[in-house]
């Protein structure tokens, strides 16, 4: 029986115009505000015939800011001339507060270069791909919702009080405005493609409207309703264009990716531990700490730095030290170990993507053991924290303490040993246990174990087997490596701390501080001597600890120690005349070496970036500065006392680090190790003189 196909008469919407650099087009279009909001706060808003010259400015570089967002789809050398040219229109305007202001200067520097880095880069290239397309109505909507977002909420953080004057009223309120019109026109001519979009963006119009409308309303808390309605539309609006409205495609937006996915859920658990730590009852008094402090401290617990910019027994009540405590354990292990655990329990099957982003972290070679393996994870960490809470239990009851105390001290510090967080229920870290030798050593064990990743633990045994499954290298490289930092960590404190700040110690106890002060630098943050007494060369050697850091798959931060491994064996055959890297009867890939390259060289510069913008902001020594980036960026938490001398944009730099170093490494290996290569074009081959 043959069947006769009736073609669908039914009306199709119009394929959407796709352009490439069309978010850019609207984060430029965004940018015409920023002019007319930074002489507003430079001049006062107010134009006076000494100033005209800068309203002059400010307009031209809001007209070219225009123009370069109109052109840039369309015509994208043309647009990335004159956006070039609005920027630089804009910098005279802001000439006498960058003079005067370093942070001023770091924000400007910053803008400058990621606005002109993003609009010039991917240009068209023989070795490179075209630059993707997206649709021009949705894309441009999407980027100026952006940029709308980005100025309130640097009109919001300013010294200044927020939103001045008319002059930066509007700088502001044209980019919210605009955005919100485009999002309600989006809403009209893509309601029945996207019902559920389109509902949700409507609800947010009206409740932003019923700020916005509120005849008493000032006008910050307008241009908040506006901003509201800015974030619903760079939400809600795709950036794709789909038949058919799907839920789902929204999640594949994350669940697809990896290295977005785990950015993401670390990000929302930063979010939910700021709400927690600044609620008034997390503190010790009743009274909120700040939302900053809260934030602050909330990401150095998630991302298990220990930083602390409030005394954790004294500022948090057992409410705020149980939550901290909480975002300990989620962040060291992360989200997605527990949630794999939670579907498998309740009887449902994740997704191959899911599958895919947790096999990234715990089992990257075999994705069917990815159950087994996360199951693992949790019983030998579970396992770990358990039984070094007893052995602290009972060394802090020896000690004189009472049952209850001494419990949850004992199990508030096993757990951040072992996640490598570095957060104490004293005030003085662990300095008040120089003589306690058993504390000393079960905290060092706890953060030994949870440095290196379980598969290298429980396959400890397989190294004295002389039958068997052959140990994987990178467990050889890993413990291997781990012993060289240990032993070599150890012997530099002990020769040069012996009579300085270990001077005041016994011989057996200059040995114990000097083994367990060795460990704590794999991350941990923990200290048991005063870090204001210790030589420079020794804050050296522990830098360098710290920027190293602990192995793939544990709690640790750093550059990783296989990651050291891989480059001084590079540096090794280097310098015998080979481009080859063997090691324990292996050759480890090119791949392998390029990527272990990047990740230093990234490493080094953040480092380096990160250090320059924290002393143009503070004052404090640049061995402090230095010192507190290191820590930040391998999520140590340890200091030299630079925390506490942070004001505002300090804690914001600080907290920044800690962020990119928990989730940058991990997300930098995901997108080189799941990015393609484009198709090369065989180039004539030239020698380079380099060293």
């Amino acid at each position: 029986m043959s069947t006769i196909s009736v073609p669908d008469s039914r009306p199709r919407a119009p394929a959407p115009e796709r352009r490439p650099f069309v978010t850019t087009s609207g984060l430029l279009l965004a940018a015409a505000g920023l002019p007319l909001l930074l002489v507003a706060r430079v001049f006062g808003g107010v134009p006076e015939l000494d100033t005209a010259w800068a309203y002059a400015f400010a307009a031209v570089a809001a007209g070219l800011f225009v123009a370069s967002g109109i052109l840039l789809p369309r015509r994208p050398r043309a647009g990335r001339i004159v956006s070039t040219f609005a920027m630089l229109a804009t910098l005279p305007i802001i000439l006498r507060p960058m003079l005067g202001s370093p942070a001023a200067t770091l924000a400007v520097l910053l803008v400058v270069s990621g606005v002109l880095g993003h609009a010039w880069y991917s240009g068209p290239s023989v070795d490179a791909p075209p630059p993707s397309r997206s649709p021009l109505v949705e894309g441009r909507t999407v980027g100026l919702a952006l940029g709308a977002l980005v100025l309130w909420a640097g009109a919001v953080v300013s010294p200044a009080p927020p939103i001045p004057s008319l002059l930066a009223t509007f700088g502001v309120g044209l980019p919210l405005g605009s955005a919100a019109v485009a999002g309600i026109v989006w809403l009209l001519r893509r309601f029945r493609e996207y019902p559920r979009r389109a509902s949700a963006l409507g609800a947010a119009a009206v409740l932003a409207a019923l700020l916005v409308a509120r005849p008493e309303a000032p006008a910050f808390a307008r241009l908040t309703g506006l901003a509201l309605l800015a974030a619903g539309v760079a939400a809600l609006v795709p950036r794709t264009h789909r038949a058919r409205d799907d839920w789902r495609s929204f999640g594949e937006l994350w669940i697809g990716h990896p290295e977005r996915l785990f950015v993401g859920t670390f990000f929302i658990l930063c979010l939910l531990g700021t709400v927690v730590l600044a609620l008034p009852r997390a503190a010790a008094d009743g009274r909120s700490i700040g939302l900053l402090d809260a934030a602050f401290t909330g990401v150095s617990a998630v991302c298990v730095t220990g930083l602390a910019v409030r005394d954790t027994p004294v500022a948090f009540g057992g409410f705020g030290q149980a939550a901290i405590l909480a975002l300990i354990q989620l962040g060291g292990l992360g989200i997605m170990t527990f949630s794999t655990v939670l579907f498998r329990l309740l009887g449902r099957r994740i997704s191959l993507r899911h599958e895919a982003a947790v096999a990234s972290l715990v089992s990257p070679d075999d994705r069917s053991r990815v159950f087994s393996a996360t199951q693992q994870l949790l019983l030998f960490t579970f396992a770990c924290e358990a039984v070094g809470a007893i052995l602290l239990f009972l060394a802090f009851r020896g000690g004189g303490e009472t049952a209850g105390p001494a419990a949850w001290r004992a199990t508030f510090t096993a757990v951040s040993a072992f996640c490598n967080a570095g957060f104490a229920l004293q005030s003085d870290s662990l300095v008040g246990y120089q003589s306690h030798p058993v504390v000393l050593h079960v905290v060092a064990t706890l953060i030994i174990l949870g440095s290196l990743s379980p598969a290298v633990v429980l396959g400890l045994p397989r190294f004295f087997r002389r039958r068997g499954r052959p140990v994987p290298l990178q467990a050889k490289l890993a413990l291997t490596g781990t012993a060289v930092l240990l032993g070599g960590a150890f012997l530099a404190i002990l020769a040069f701390e012996w009579s300085q700040s270990l001077g005041g110690l016994g011989f057996w106890d200059r040995l114990h501080n000097a083994w367990f002060q060795s460990v704590t630098l794999r991350t941990a943050g923990f200290n048991s001597i005063d870090f204001t007494a210790v030589r420079s060369a020794t804050l050296s050697v522990m830098m360098l600890c710290m920027f190293i850091g602990g192995a793939p798959g544990g709690t640790a931060g750093g550059i990783k120690v296989t990651t050291a491994a891989v480059l001084l064996l590079l540096v090794a055959h280097g310098i015998r005349g080979g481009f080859r890297v063997t090691v324990f009867g292996r050759r480890i890939p090119a791949s392998v070496v390029s990527r272990a390259t990047v990740v230093t060289a990234l490493g080094a510069l953040s480092v380096l970036g990160a250090t320059i913008a924290l002393l143009l902001t503070q004052s404090m020594p640049t061995r402090d500065a230095l010192f507190e980036i290191v820590s930040a960026l391998g999520t140590v938490g340890l200091s030299t006392g630079g925390t506490a001398q942070l004001d505002g944009v300090g804690k914001l730099i600080v907290l920044s680090c800690m962020f990119a170093g928990r989730v940058g490494p991990l997300t930098l290996l995901l997108f080189l190790h799941q990015r393609t290569p484009p198709v090369q074009v065989e180039r004539p081959e030239e020698e380079v003189q380099v060293g």
